[in-house]
């Protein structure tokens, strides 16, 4: 065997060897995200939206949210699921309950 023809075969191996790991590691990190697009749980579940579990309570909490260049704003939602980025100017990252309860929901303003 020739050594051109040997580097063909290895570089159709390396490259077999390359799209299989690569199609691989596209599903691994696919399916986190489809889990939770399926069965949302509570807390910030991505799109500008959060979720507010009370347990029945009828509970309100007050949120720090994140937008794409780090500011904070403050944000009171009620139970069930509520869309935050329709008041925040740039793109929502994230949202977390900052220890507020028992407030109106709604926009309150940069933290």
């Amino acid at each position: 065997m020739s050594i051109s023809t040997c580097l063909q075969r290895a570089s159709v191996i390396g490259a077999i060897v390359v799209s299989f790991g690569c199609s691989l590691a596209m599903e691994v990190s696919a399916a986190p995200a489809l889990d939770r697009i399926a069965t949302p749980g509570c807390g910030y579940i991505g799109g500008g939206e959060y979720v507010h579990c009370d347990n029945g309570s009828r509970s309100t909490v007050m949120l720090d949210v994140e937008d794409i260049f780090f500011n904070l704003y403050h944000y009171c939602v009620g139970p069930g699921t509520t869309d935050i980025q329709p008041v925040i100017r740039w793109r929502v990252v994230g949202a977390w309950w900052n220890g507020g309860v028992g407030c109106d929901p709604g926009y309150y303003g940069p933290a």
